[in-house]
């Protein structure tokens, strides 16, 4: 029998793993020199991706989602360079979560629900 609490939407070893690779990939390490930071952390109710946005207003940055990938692109607010973008693409698809944001002191928080069904399409998130 399968109790309640065994139950998981997704494969968690999967998802180890895949945070295990994400961090040990030098090119993330390039990519937060030269964009902008971004961590992840898993909840139990939650994967929680963290960008630190450094010299962005709200108004310059946008969520959106795209099949299993979450994409955050953000503009200075001097406007003296080009706008910067990170996609996160997770071992899971993000369009069938929902999805909430969090923009304050210059940090983005992207909150992916593991256990709420969202709408199933490529969409853009309202950062709250």
């Amino acid at each position: 029998m399968n109790k309640k609490e065994d139950f998981h939407p997704f494969n968690l070893d999967v998802l180890e793993k895949w945070m295990e690779d994400y961090y040990l990939d030098p090119l993330s390490s390039y990519l937060d020199q030269i964009t902008f930071r971004i961590d992840l952390y898993d909840t139990e109710a939650q994967i929680i991706v963290e960008a630190l946005l450094t010299g962005c207003a709200s108004k310059d940055v946008t969520v959106s989602l795209k099949e299993d990938s979450v994409i955050i692109k953000a503009a200075k607010i001097d406007d003296t360079q080009e706008p910067c973008m990170r996609k996160v693409k997770l071992p899971f698809s993000v369009v069938d979560k929902k999805v909430s944001a969090d923009f304050a002191n210059e940090i983005l928080e992207i909150f992916i629900n593991k256990n709420e069904a969202g709408p199933g399409s490529n969409r853009e998130i309202i950062i709250d």
